[in-house]
């Protein structure tokens, strides 16, 4: 997976989100972030579940499942 256009501090959560195997600890790790950097790892998550959901329609033949996609992503 391939995300461009972020900064350099959205970088840095995300490789620290990539390090975090289990979901509780990553819930207990984005709890102590401060309000901006709660808010970036928030956005970054929901960013990998959608282009994760790309890349496995991308694969498939899901023509509504792309078409529900492309409008959650338009909003």
């Amino acid at each position: 997976m391939r995300i461009e256009g972020l900064t350099e501090r959205q970088v840095e959560l995300l490789d620290e989100m990539w390090e975090i195997e289990e979901f509780e600890d990553l819930e207990l790790w984005m709890e102590t972030l401060c309000s901006e950097d709660r808010q970036q790892a928030e956005a970054l998550q929901r960013l990998v579940v959608l282009e994760t959901f790309e890349e496995l329609l991308d694969k498939g033949n899901y023509p509504d499942a792309r078409r529900a996609l492309v409008d959650i992503m338009s909003k």
